[in-house]
């Protein structure tokens, strides 16, 4: 039998999955993101080709380091914290 691990924190951020994989992993179609992928589980394409991506959509600071470490759900959420505060910054 083949097991999969859980997805439950994935289908929380559905929307910011989708959004990633509209503007920045355009090129991926993954069938099934559990909650333990990283982006890099993700995705086959070129680190610096991706990173640029994140940086040119989202607008704000996202290391290497933090894709590798945190799991796609963490990540999400974490990027879109930073643009909520850039967007409150900005208005001010």
């Amino acid at each position: 039998m083949l097991e999969f691990s859980s997805d439950t924190e994935m289908g929380r951020v559905r929307g910011l999955a989708d959004e990633l994989f509209e503007h920045v992993l355009y090129d991926e179609e993954p069938l099934f993101v559990s909650d333990e992928a990283t982006l890099w589980g993700v995705s086959m394409s070129d680190v610096d080709e991706v990173l640029e991506r994140c940086r040119k959509y989202y607008r704000v600071p996202i290391s290497l380091e933090e894709t590798q470490r945190l799991p796609l759900w963490k990540l999400l959420r974490l990027v879109d914290e930073r643009r909520k505060v850039l967007a409150e910054t900005a208005k001010k």
